[in-house]
């Protein structure tokens, strides 16, 4: 009864709220994604061409009506229908220049070492088009919150998530050596360019999802809540942020 009335809940809210995307029942992956997707949807021509690198298997799929080509290391498990999946390792993307109206990366880059950080943007910039969108943990207290929760699931399960230990083997990059690398790429295409940066989620709030992850006994509660905490998420992406959204834009026309 209980799973019928939440799936029927879910159906509503997505319908009423979020134009009929899914993926908000896991919080976590959503605030990351719903701030990207909306500005798409905003902006999108009717059949925009849309690169996500380090998608994984769904990557921002739920939150878009589009068809997107997603590139990863690897591609574990069922693939969503709406992802063309291509397997690379490396920095360089196989793509010409401008190949796509839209280029995403989010939680990707902290898992590349520091020296090829700036090579991997400019990847990302070489082959947009219209607007890059990099999602990436920032600063010293996102860093400090990775070595307690990389502490903490080595206690909880009695070894390393491989994401955390990353994270906290790379380093988290700063705010300024992002911007950088952003406008050393977009120098580089002789093109005028903007760049946003916007805050995304809370620190503490992100460390109350990582908790209730790695303790996984409140996992349902995690899950009933999910949507509402998307409801509200313009409200959690204030004060000190775990991320911040890179939005570098080429203008509309320019090309």
């Amino acid at each position: 009864m209980l799973t019928k009335l939440k799936a029927g809940v879910l159906k509503w809210l997505e319908k009423t709220f979020f134009s009929g995307r899914a993926g908000i029942e896991n919080a976590d992956e959503a605030l990351r994604y719903l701030p990207i997707s909306d500005e798409i949807l905003a902006d999108a021509s009717n059949m925009p061409r849309i690169l996500e690198v380090g998608s994984g298997i769904k990557g921002i799929t739920p939150y878009i009506p589009f068809r997107i080509t997603g590139v990863d290391v690897a591609f574990n498990g069922q693939v969503a229908e709406n992802l063309e999946p291509v397997c690379l390792s490396g920095t360089s993307l196989p793509f010409p220049d401008d190949s796509f109206d839209y280029v995403i990366s989010v939680d990707m880059l902290e898992h590349v070492s520091a020296e090829e950080r700036c090579g991997v943007v400019s990847e990302l910039v070489r082959v947009a088009v219209r607007k890059v969108f990099l999602a990436v943990p920032c600063g010293s207290g996102a860093e400090a919150q990775d070595r307690v929760l990389d502490a903490l699931y080595l206690s909880e399960k009695g070894e390393r998530d491989r994401f955390l230990a990353e994270h906290v083997e790379n380093g988290l990059p700063t705010e300024k050596e992002l911007e950088r690398c952003l406008r050393t790429a977009s120098e580089r295409t002789g093109r005028k360019t903007t760049i946003r940066v916007v805050p995304n989620v809370n620190l503490r709030v992100r460390g109350f999802f990582m908790r209730l992850w790695i303790k996984g006994r409140p996992a349902k509660l995690y899950l009933w809540l999910s949507p509402f905490f998307c409801l509200i998420r313009r409200f959690l992406n204030t004060g000190e942020c775990y991320r911040q959204i890179f939005i570098l834009d080429f203008g509309a026309g320019d090309k």
